[in-house]
């Protein structure tokens, strides 16, 4: 069928199977669609129980049990930061430069068909000298030719929608989980411990409590190193503050005298055991633990 194309229509027969701006944008599309998964992948791995398991344990027995826990915590947070911090920035800046490639391609797209194409297509619907089949196989080709940029237009456009995913999800991790203060926050708990500022409170603490561990994202599976309970009291202005204890502290309240919130205050006075609770500021993680007192009421 080439046989019956002039010159200048193979020249633009080749042009379409050739060209290099198709080309380009295709294997940027799927570049993306492997980064989205790599990126999906080092994301799953940091909370993977096999790996927070042993990295969080990593430091056990070296010091006490929450300055143990901080140090074991806070690279897992550097990591975090750092990859959903840098997948924003990457993904926000190949948004930005995929945008200005798909816009370009489609003002050169309206050009090439507006200069080019229509002209061209006049020209074959006037042909006298070939078969209705040639000239429609010509046709074909030449619209082709014609939509290359807008076919490379639409792969970069599927390419800003696959930025705008990781670009979300990554902000979202930064946002809801506050993965952007963790490993500050951490710090300046370790730091807190070492100089043994931390907050003091003689309170009482609530019979009720729950496994969890430090702030941030968890998954399925993942260690619970430490319980939540809440204490409360004169020193915290009778109100609830939610405490988490490690569980290397063994601790638990004495079952004799279980703090009782529906009775008054005057009653646990007299009934209910109190504790004198060290913990830091920020994820109120206990150091210590100490009964008030020893003798029966």
């Amino acid at each position: 069928m080439g046989l019956f194309l002039s010159p200048k229509e193979r020249e633009y027969v080749r042009q379409v199977n050739r060209d290099p701006t198709v080309l380009r944008a295709n294997r940027h599309m799927f570049t993306m669609f492997v980064a989205i998964f790599l990126f999906l992948f080092l994301m799953l791995g940091p909370l993977s129980p096999q790996f927070t398991g042993w990295l969080w344990q990593s430091t056990a027995g070296e010091v006490s049990p929450a300055h143990d826990l901080l140090t074991g915590y806070l690279p897992w947070y550097w990591l975090l930061l750092i990859l959903n911090g840098g997948g924003f920035g990457v993904s926000a800046l190949l948004l930005v430069v995929y945008l200005i490639r798909a816009i370009r391609n489609l003002v050169r797209g309206r050009r090439v068909w507006r200069d080019e194409v229509i002209p061209r297509l006049a020209e074959i619907y006037s042909w006298d000298r070939a078969s209705l089949k040639e000239v429609e196989y010509s046709r074909v080709q030449v619209m082709e030719y014609g939509s290359r940029y807008h076919s490379a237009a639409l792969s970069y456009f599927l390419c800003v929608f696959l930025c705008f995913l990781i670009a979300l999800g990554s902000i979202a991790m930064l946002h809801d989980e506050h993965v952007s203060s963790l490993p500050f926050q951490a710090r300046a708990d370790l730091a807190q411990i070492e100089a043994g500022t931390l907050e003091t409170a003689q309170v009482w603490i609530s019979p009720q409590s729950r496994p969890g561990g430090l702030p941030g994202p968890y998954g399925s599976g993942q260690p619970r190193l430490i319980t939540r309970r809440g204490i409360v009291g004169e020193d915290t202005g009778y109100e609830w503050v939610v405490v988490r204890i490690p569980n290397a502290l063994d601790f638990s309240p004495d079952p004799d005298r279980l703090f009782d919130e529906t009775r008054p205050a005057a009653w646990n006075l007299e009934h209910a055991r109190q504790y004198r609770v060290s913990y830091t500021s920020n994820f109120h993680l206990v150091t210590e633990i100490t009964p008030v007192g020893s003798e029966e009421p």
